[in-house]
């Protein structure tokens, strides 16, 4: 049975405005329920940051509620804790988020704290050091574990020199180097509402609302911001491979190379191909079905190329962890599913078992507020129409076997690919 607020995934009626700063403005009314979702994204992120101080932008975005000029780490966390809501912050490679998550009551105090965490953080210089000390033991600690290092290796193969090739949260060098005057410096960059976007969904009137938010944010002065090009990456001609011997029970193995963008029209066959392929939460695919079921290579295994799409093209990647003698078995096991889906027509009721996936779990991803919230930024960023949600079935349902096969084999490559591998090299 579906909830009111699920059904609203396919008729939600968005209202759109712009403030005088140049704040973009997206609203949904949702009266099913009595909270209010925040979602203030600003325009910029990892992709921007300078390649000497990789993991600003993350570092930037967990400071934002360590405090403002107007209150302390404590008001914040005490402020928001008193109305039972949520606030968090979080970065990636596109955008830096400040979200919250109230009650009906509580909108005032809730737009209040958003715009405070972006237009006014201080990134205190303790904070900053703390934050220093925490990510480089989050990176210590991801550099012990075998399926992050092959991974980290196969977007240094695949993307060269695009900012994709590095982790998010950066090198132990460069967050070194990281100064609080580098913080300061990317949130005026940047940080500006000229270069973001605000989605509010919950039980409201637009009237209302549209008062309150520019109330909060109507002052946040504008100014130039320069989001410099960047090159894109190139597709390699060549194969790419590289082992790293670590201390494990299993070889971590990736294949891939470089996919789409988000906005590809072909994203949604692929995203068919992909559940055929390389399978969904309660879906039986070929190389889960193969290598796992079959063969019993693997405990984990999956392979997508639209997961990672974004304004940046993302990465076509097949993954296995199975043990190190079956590393080579596991490798050709791979290829041939990608082969075979690329030479061989899919059957009438893969495409439809995919099909039916697909569509049917779609509701789920507008079950909450917040996630029509961050849908709502996704549209705009992506230009996906915020009709989206009667599209998106009627395009799935409209990929044939022909379109399977076409993209496949126009987006997929098993001669000029990227493979790494970690774990116990002498056992290969």
């Amino acid at each position: 049975m579906k909830t009111p607020e699920a059904e609203i995934s396919r008729s939600f009626d968005v209202h759109s405005r712009t403030l005088d700063n140049g704040l973009q403005v997206l609203l949904v009314e949702n009266p099913a329920i009595p909270a209010i979702a925040i979602n203030a994204t600003v325009l910029t992120g990892a992709r921007y940051e300078p390649e000497s101080k990789a993991g600003l932008a993350i570092m930037a975005s967990n400071l934002l509620d360590e405090g403002t000029t107007t209150r302390s780490s404590f008001d914040i966390a005490a402020a928001i804790e008193a109305t039972g809501g949520h606030l968090e912050t979080d970065a990636s490679f596109e955008r830096v988020v400040a979200a919250a998550t109230v009650l009906k009551q509580d909108v005032d105090l809730g737009l209040e704290l958003v715009a405070d965490l972006l237009i006014n953080p201080i990134f205190p210089e303790d904070y900053v050091s703390k934050e220093k000390s925490r990510t480089l033991a989050e990176i210590a600690s991801a550099k012990d574990r075998p399926q992050v290092v092959a991974g980290w290796a196969l977007n240094e193969l695949i993307y060269d020199t695009h900012p994709l090739h590095r982790p998010a949260q950066g090198y132990p060098e460069t967050i070194e180097r990281i100064t609080r005057d580098d913080l300061v410096q990317f949130h005026g960059q940047f940080f500006a509402p000229n270069n973001a976007i605000l989605s509010v969904v919950g039980d409201f009137k637009i009237d209302e609302i549209l008062a309150r938010i520019e109330k909060r944010f109507g002052e946040w002065n504008n100014r130039p911001v320069r989001l410099s090009a960047i090159p894109k990456p190139v597709r390699q001609k060549d194969r790419r491979e590289k082992f790293i011997p670590m201390a494990a029970q299993q070889s971590n193995i990736y294949l891939g190379h470089l996919g789409i963008e988000r906005t590809n029209p072909d994203f949604y066959p692929l995203q068919v191909l992909d559940t055929i392929l390389g399978g969904g939460a309660g879906f039986t695919a070929r190389i889960p079905q193969r290598l796992r079921d079959e063969l019993g290579l693997a405990y984990t295994t999956f392979a997508s190329i639209t997961t990672t799409a974004g304004i940046d093209p993302g990465r076509f990647v097949a993954y296995i962890a199975t043990a190190p003698e079956n590393t080579k078995l596991a490798t050709e096991g791979l290829l041939n599913e990608i082969r075979r889906i690329v030479d061989e027509p899919v059957s009438r009721e893969e495409l439809q078992d995919a099909k039916d996936f697909l569509t049917g779990s779609f509701v789920f991803a507008f079950e909450s507020s917040a996630q029509i919230a961050r849908f709502l930024i996704q549209a705009r960023i992506y230009d996906l129409g915020f009709d989206y949600g009667q599209k998106y079935p009627a395009l799935i349902k409209s990929t044939t076997a022909e379109d399977i096969a076409r993209v496949a084999g126009r987006y997929l490559d098993t001669e000029n690919y990227s493979l790494t591998v970690s774990g116990p090299m002498e056992k290969r």
